[in-house]
C-alpha cells in the first residue's frame, strides 16, 4: 500500500482477539504497492496482518466491496490458523460463499459510508 496515500474512511472491529481496521482507500492504485506483511492479490483489497489493517478498494461498487471483505477475511482466518491455502481457491470460495449468504439473508451488508449513493 503506498505510504503517502490515507484511508478515506476507517472503523474499527474486534476478533479473534484483536482489533482489526477496516479501511477504504481511493482507489486500486493506492492498494497496489505491497510492503511486507501484506497478503492478498486480490487488486481490491489487502490485509497488512502486523498491523490488523483490512484495505478495501473506494472504487469498487458496495457489493464488490462486500465479497472484497469476505475475500480478505477468509484469506486471514487461513493465514492466522497457519492453514496452506492458494489464492484461486480463496477467490472462488469466497465468490460462491458470498452469494449464498446473501440468498439466504445471512449476509448484512458492511456499514461503507455513503452506501445509498454508491447503489
Amino acid at each position: 500500500m503506498d505510504t503517502e496515500t490515507k484511508p478515506l474512511w476507517t472503523m474499527k472491529r474486534d476478533a479473534m482477539g484483536k482489533t482489526w481496521t477496516v479501511g477504504l482507500w481511493p482507489d486500486d492504485t493506492a492498494l497496489g504497492q505491497q510492503p511486507s506483511g501484506v497478503y492478498g492479490s486480490s487488486l481490491s483489497g489487502h490485509v497488512i496482518l502486523g498491523r490488523q489493517i483490512i484495505a478495501i478498494s473506494a472504487s469498487d461498487v458496495p457489493e464488490r466491496q462486500d465479497e472484497t471483505l469476505l475475500h480478505e477475511l477468509i484469506e486471514t482466518s487461513f493465514v492466522e490458523t497457519g492453514t496452506p491455502y492458494e489464492e484461486a481457491v480463496v477467490s472462488r470460495l469466497s465468490f460462491v460463499l458470498f452469494a449464498f449468504l446473501r440468498g439466504f439473508g445471512l449476509w448484512n451488508d458492511f456499514p461503507w459510508p455513503d452506501r445509498e449513493e454508491k447503489q
